[in-house]
């Protein structure tokens, strides 16, 4: 599926301001159990992964 490009811009501000919030709860000052931080942790993996795929996608297009 393709996406226009407010569509693609979107997603990538969305992720991005998830992969944010993820790291300031992971590496703030606040106190996470171990089932917390591990949950974070997963989640910040998968966004980063589909910023890293959203811009190899984008560079192949390119071509």
């Amino acid at each position: 599926m393709r996406y226009t490009l407010n569509q693609e811009c979107l997603i990538h501000k969305l992720a991005k301001e998830k992969v944010n919030e993820l790291q300031t709860l992971l590496y703030g000052k606040d106190v996470l159990s171990d089932r917390q931080r591990e949950n974070a942790r997963k989640e910040l993996k998968q966004y980063q992964e589909l910023l890293y795929q959203n811009r190899l996608n984008r560079q192949m297009e390119m071509r």
